[in-house]
């Protein structure tokens, strides 16, 4: 290969390059990848929510929620949606993602009926291909009782 064949070959996958990694900024930007609206505590905000003014819902997707603040405390059911590969969820006692934080878990199969109570003393609920929760009612749990034999397999 000649000199300037192989100086054409290089400027030309530079500008290859180039292109790709202006094309990929701009698709970013237009799709608002990666630009999810978190609160003061690093948990992203309930769609819908206006940044800064976080109002607790009584229905959520599956996502990882801040109790009191994203979400009521409470009594929450969903059915395992068809397109799910299975669904897992759990209660957290802090925001630090410490397996010593997790104060209960559970599991569900396609088409199962869940319940989770969600007590005020939670600060973490999240949740995965477990589809909509609804708010049923207040939660039966203190926070001196943990696990109900509710909602698949407690950890």
């Amino acid at each position: 290969m000649s000199t300037s064949t192989a100086f054409i070959v290089v400027v030309g996958v530079t500008a290859a390059v180039v292109i790709l990694c202006i094309l990929g900024i701009s698709f970013t930007g237009l799709f608002n990848l990666g630009n999810t609206t978190t609160g003061q505590d690093g948990i992203p905000a309930i769609p819908g929510n206006a940044p800064g003014s976080r109002v607790a819902v009584d229905q959520f997707p599956d996502g990882q929620w801040a109790v009191n603040a994203d979400i009521r405390a409470g009594t929450y059911s969903t059915t395992v949606p068809t397109d799910s590969p299975g669904c897992t969820w759990e209660r957290n006692a802090s925001t630090d993602g410490t397996s010593a934080s997790v104060l209960e878990t559970g599991t569900g199969k396609v088409g199962e009926a869940l319940v989770a109570n969600i007590p005020d003393t939670d600060k973490v609920f999240q949740s995965s291909g477990c589809g909509t929760w609804h708010r049923t009612g207040d939660s039966p749990i203190t926070e001196t009782s943990v696990g109900d034999g509710l909602g698949g397999d407690q950890g």
